[in-house]
């Protein structure tokens, strides 16, 4: 076992990497009843091309294969339904994909050790057959419609889409009907014997159990199980230019009102500096530049040219941030003209500076109030960094104005797409 400070926080997380290559993270809160555990694995929508666990060629997969692996894993070989399974055990679960993970998980408040035994046991029991395979992709395929029938969704991922070339962040995580409906029970079997090998998961705990006590649990529940040896895996390499898709589209939705997706794309190592900071340093520069507490968003909303505040984010995907700025707008051509004379002219303000500072601070603090709270927190930092790191609260704390100064001389929006969402009835 080994420790993870979180620094500045006083917590501890302890970690183990257990025999079978599975990755162990627990953070024991005595003072709380409640529990959460997530049961990762390193396989998302964006993996569709790799060579799979004891083969030796390069195999290209469905779309959407993460995913409708997300969903069998729910069906046990004997009909157990696994939510009526942790219901009865008082535990609530879930799971989602996203385009790097897939996560399980469960909840509760009473019969800890069962519920997280039972979450790693389903995960690492697959029950896979034609007539159960067929099944799903009906369903999935529904899903895929109810996706397509939300017009903000559709306008949210085609601003994504648009600003990549060779990566699919943006593309649908469900597949597309004819990827849905060519998946078999093979295509289930070699991804999930490939990523759903220990060696490529973890399990993230946070309980009021002792941590060496739940570390001993987990390695009784993996002692008799059976997994192949599972070198690093071998994924084709996606290089992404820096220029845009598109820079500019237009597309029309059953909405009442015209909606613009300002978007730029920045290679990571811009900035020369930890990729974490240059997030936080951009936020700032966003916030307190575009946000309710900015004139500019004042003047926007007094003149009436947007009807609410502008929607702000700064995300990472891939080797690429992207800054994205939504309005709901009458005049689409107005605001994207002041916005880019609002990037020409931006503030710099050390007083909004340590004004957000603080506010980020206070907000991180907060996370260790509740333990879904805390567990957001360890995942989010699982997921930036492929491992929990502990040091992302000092990285906050040692924000500083002239590091700042220096990311805004770097900054610039050379590299931006415009995705404009309009009413069908100006189509006609």
């Amino acid at each position: 076992m080994d420790k993870i400070e979180l620094k500045g926080l006083n917590e501890t997380v302890i970690h183990e990497t257990l025999d079978n290559g599975l990755n162990v993270y627990v953070l024991r809160k005595k003072q709380f009843n409640a529990f959460s555990c997530y049961f990762i694995t390193n396989f998302g929508a964006l993996i569709d091309k790799f060579i799979p666990i004891n083969e030796e060629h390069m195999h290209k997969f469905p779309k959407g294969v993460a995913h409708f692996l997300e969903h069998k894993m729910f069906e046990q070989e004997e009909g157990k339904s696994v939510m009526e399974m942790f219901s009865l055990l008082g535990g609530s679960c879930n799971a989602f994909t996203n385009y790097d993970y897939t996560t399980y998980y469960v909840t509760g408040v009473e019969n800890f050790y069962e519920n997280l035994n039972f979450l790693i046991d389903y995960v690492q029991s697959p029950y896979f057959t034609d007539e159960n395979v067929k099944k799903e992709q009906g369903i999935i395929n529904q899903e895929r419609l109810m996706v397509n029938d939300n017009p903000y969704r559709v306008f949210y991922m085609k601003s994504i889409e648009n600003l990549f070339i060779n990566y699919q962040y943006g593309k649908t995580i469900v597949g597309e009907e004819k990827d849905i409906f060519s998946i078999t029970k093979e295509d289930l079997y070699r991804c999930y014997n490939t990523f759903y090998n220990p060696s490529n998961m973890s399990l993230i705990v946070v309980s009021n159990e002792k941590e060496e006590d739940v570390i001993n649990s987990i390695k009784k529940n993996q002692k008799n199980k059976k997994f192949d040896k599972l070198d690093k895996i071998k994924i084709e390499k996606v290089i992404e230019p820096e220029n845009v898709k598109k820079e500019y589209d237009i597309i029309y939705e059953n909405v009442t009102k015209t909606q613009v997706g300002y978007n730029i794309k920045i290679k990571n190592d811009t900035f020369g500096i930890d990729i974490d900071k240059a997030l936080l340093y951009l936020y700032i520069l966003i916030k307190s530049n575009f946000s309710d507490i900015s004139e500019f968003n004042l003047d926007l909303r007094q003149k009436s040219i947007i009807d609410q505040d502008l929607s702000l984010g700064v995300s990472m995907y891939g080797d690429y941030i992207i800054i994205n700025i939504n309005a709901s707008v009458c005049d689409d051509e107005k605001i994207i003209k002041l916005l880019d004379d609002k990037f020409n002219n931006l503030e710099i303000s050390l007083e909004k500076f340590d004004l957000i500072k603080k506010s980020l601070i206070s907000r991180f603090v907060y996370y260790f109030m509740s333990v879904d709270s805390i567990m957001n927190y360890l995942y989010n930092d699982y997921f930036d960094n492929k491992k929990i790191t502990g040091d992302t609260f000092i990285k906050y704390k040692e924000l500083n104005f002239d590091e700042y100064n220096d990311v805004i001389k770097k900054f610039n929006t050379k590299n931006k797409s415009i995705t404009i969402m309009k009413p069908l009835k100006d189509k006609e």
